[in-house]
């Protein structure tokens, strides 16, 4: 097992010949908050070697593996079952707040905390957007970079070639409607209000990755699936691998935008770079999205609720659905609040559909949603109609 962190190059790790490498798979996880004890550690256990059936060439870990608090020896230990190179980037729980040097665990584990390489063609950058600050008399986390890492960025950046892509890693979005979906207001219990760029730091930074040729930016900390286009970049939040904090036990997890937990897989082939959600162990699904409210038989009404959740559609989709072979009727994103955190979540779609026509017993349902690219998403579940 080796810790790459600190390396520029993987060639010599991964690959030998890694500069002729033209298709090649990583494996993105992000949000495993191992410090929620035996359940993390067990469930976490087994994504691994489900990511590890899978080949990649290398994982990349975007943060709150939660090293903070005395959790780093219990993570390391645990990622040690992964069969290829493992990369990191350092999360708000990765930080320690009141550490002279607050990134010691992370350095001493990984190495750098922004960092890039080199590998297929592609070059991949880590940025770390954790910066401790004081606020009303104690240290927190602000998002955002310092000049002394602008300053590499930009001269990393430039030092890539025109027509080489770039794969982009961050912990905390620069581009996500999370906080503004949420309302602003914090995590139930015991969880802080998450720290996020501002408008004037996203911008900044939105716009200098803008001149140059990146394709991807992976982003974690959401615990949700929200895909968002800007500028010619995709700024892709994903799933996290323990859900909702792991809430659920040995029973299915799902995140705070109720998609199951997992992780995504980035394809390069020959220089294009594509992504897909995959769901994780016992929370794995077929489908790629679920009605909700189904389970249940529905009494016949002038205005029955119907909501689709497209686990992974990118904001800007747009969704029909029809029951039986009636006609389709547009559905519109739908804004009421719920799930974990009871805020307005991504990817969910919703109608009132008159079913007062519907004979008693069973029906077909359908969603229909199609993606800006292009992309369609069909799916379907049977329902029942009272008697």
């Amino acid at each position: 097992m080796a810790y790459l962190g600190a390396a520029r190059n993987i060639s010599a790790a991964a690959a030998p010949n890694a500069r002729d490498v033209r298709d090649f798979d990583i494996a993105f996880i992000t949000d495993v908050h191992i410090e929620r004890g035996k359940i993390a550690v067990s469930k976490f256990g087994k994504t691994i070697a489900e990511i590890n059936s899978l080949k990649p060439t290398f994982v990349w870990d975007m943060g709150d593996m939660s090293l903070y608090p005395k959790s780093g020896k219990v993570y390391l230990d645990c990622i040690k079952q992964f069969r290829m190179p493992f990369y990191a980037c350092p999360g708000n729980h990765d930080i320690a707040l009141y550490d002279t040097n607050p990134r010691r665990l992370f350095n001493d584990s990984f190495g750098p905390a922004y960092y890039s390489f080199d590998f297929g063609g592609v070059h991949f950058i880590t940025i770390d957007g954790n910066k401790v600050v004081e606020r009303q008399g104690k240290n927190t986390i602000d998002a955002s970079l310092d000049p002394r890492q602008i300053a590499w960025l930009k001269a990393d950046l430039q030092a890539v070639p025109q027509q080489t892509p770039i794969i982009c890693g961050v912990h905390i979005p620069i581009v996500s409607t999370y906080i503004k979906r949420r309302g602003g207001g914090a995590f139930p219990g015991d969880f802080p209000i998450a720290p996020q760029f501002n408008e004037s730091r996203a911008e900044e930074l939105i716009n200098l990755l803008a001149q140059h040729n990146v394709k991807l930016v992976l982003q974690g900390h959401a615990h949700e699936n929200e895909r968002t286009t800007v500028k010619g970049i995709e700024f892709v939040s994903s799933i996290s691998v323990c859900g909702c904090w792991w809430r659920s036990g040995e029973g299915f997890e799902r995140g705070v935008d109720n998609v199951p937990r997992g992780y995504r897989i980035i394809e390069v082939r020959a220089g294009r770079i594509s992504h897909r959600y995959v769901s994780s162990c016992e929370s794995k699904v077929d489908s790629r999205g679920e009605f909700s409210g189904l389970d249940n038989p529905i009494i016949a009404a002038k205005s029955t609720p119907i909501v689709f959740n497209c686990y992974d559609a990118p904001n800007g989709s747009t969704a029909k659905a029809r029951i039986d072979s009636g006609p389709w009727t547009p559905m519109q994103p739908y804004t009421e609040k719920g799930g974990y955190v009871k805020m307005q979540m991504p990817h969910h779609f919703s109608l009132r559909a008159d079913t007062t026509a519907l004979v008693g017993g069973k029906h077909r349902l359908t969603a229909h949603v199609t993606w800006p690219d292009g992309t369609i998403v069909i799916e379907s579940a049977n329902f029942t109609v009272a008697t």
